[in-house]
């Protein structure tokens, strides 16, 4: 199965900011509605420096997680099966014997073929003591010689039908699924059990579009999140790109090869992040999310800090592109303008401020310029 990437929708983001505005704008009675600043009223704020948006941009595409090489086992030839060794999960070694044919035909087979062989070798013999005195002819001999090696021929076939009656495992690893049970009658080649092969490792296969894929290349770093690891996420690196788009989905599968962890399983969803060069139009500066409001579209509003009568002015700015926490301007600021980032929902225009210190270091600088939204 191939999942599709998840990608964020500027507009659907667009619109929940603009429902966070209007609901700013209900609580302080809306800018048309507001009651006359009070010259003593002092509002407690956070205050933001706006800063120019990074120069990358991060990729995000959810997959599974899966064996390199997950090998389909069955039967070169058709049969009862007998027993089948293992069930899903086990762990198997090099070599191990993992299911086996009824061997009572096999064997059945071999014997006559070995009986067949016996009684040809011993009419070719007969046939050279008599063409050496003369009572047989050449193409009589002949004959016999061919019968002979027929016979040969029939003993390895029922020799190698003897040999591909068990399914040995090719390497080390564990039994992913189990899909026959003994007793039941195979054809050749029908799969019985499927073995994922510890000596590939664990890779993620993630589907994504080919606007992404041609920001990716094969042996750039990507950071891995899996939920059911202690750790939460890890470092890996893209191994393989697809050359074709799945004609159902029309997506490219890429492979990231991940570090050897014991917590891996077949199966788990993992989502991976890739830091790529910003596109060539996501330049811009980069606010909180919190500090636009009003937001009509590509428009919004901020609030601008004076910060020699510490007052705040409503100023318009242009949205370029969306992310989950921040923003990025294309116009209406320019660097290193202050504008309120929390505190906004009673404030009006020229309202008097008294900016608070961050409970955490803003993340303007050193966040990534969103992804494209398309």
């Amino acid at each position: 199965m191939r999942f599709v990437t998840a990608r964020p929708h500027g507009l659907l983001t667009l619109s929940l900011i603009a429902g966070c505005s209007l609901a700013l704008t209900a609580c302080s009675g809306g800018s048309d509605a507001a009651q006359p600043v009070s010259a003593d009223k002092v509002y407690p704020v956070t205050i933001a420096v706006v800063q120019p948006a990074s120069t990358s941009a991060l990729i995000t595409a959810a997959g599974t997680v899966r064996y390199r090489y997950e090998t389909p086992l069955g039967f070169t030839t058709a049969g009862k099966i007998a027993s089948i060794r293992f069930q899903e999960g086990n762990r198997v070694t090099p070599g191990a014997l993992i299911a086996a044919l009824d061997a009572t035909q096999v064997s059945a087979g071999l014997e006559s073929a070995r009986a067949e062989q016996q009684r040809a070798q011993a009419e070719l013999g007969r046939f050279q003591q008599l063409f050496e005195k003369g009572w047989v002819t050449k193409a009589q001999l002949e004959r016999a010689e061919a019968t002979a090696r027929a016979a040969a021929a029939q003993v390895s076939t029922a020799g190698f039908a003897s040999g591909t009656s068990r399914i040995l495992a090719p390497s080390g690893g564990v039994i992913l699924a189990r899909t026959a049970e003994p007793g039941q009658v195979v054809a050749a080649g029908t799969q019985v059990v499927v073995l994922g092969e510890s000596s590939g490792g664990m890779v993620l296969r993630a589907p994504m579009i080919d606007g992404d894929i041609a920001r990716l290349s094969p042996g750039m770093p990507v950071t891995v999140r899996i939920s059911a690891l202690p750790e939460g996420e890890i470092e890996a690196v893209v191994s393989e790109i697809d050359a074709r788009a799945n004609p159902a989905s029309g997506a490219f599968e890429v492979t990231i090869a991940l570090p050897a962890n014991p917590a891996l399983r077949s199966g788990q969803i993992g989502t991976a992040q890739f830091r790529v060069a910003a596109a060539p139009d996501a330049a811009g500066l980069a606010v909180p999310a919190s500090a636009v409001f009003n937001v009509r579209a590509d428009e919004g509003f901020v609030y601008l800090l004076d910060p020699k009568a510490n007052r705040v002015r409503t100023r318009a700015v242009q949205i370029g592109r969306v992310d989950d926490k921040e923003l990025v301007i294309t116009g209406g600021l320019k660097p290193g303008d202050r504008i309120v980032s929390s505190g906004l929902v009673l404030l009006t225009d020229g309202a008097k401020v008294k900016p608070q210190a961050s409970s955490q270091p803003s993340r303007t600088r050193a966040a990534a310029a969103p992804v494209d939204v398309r």
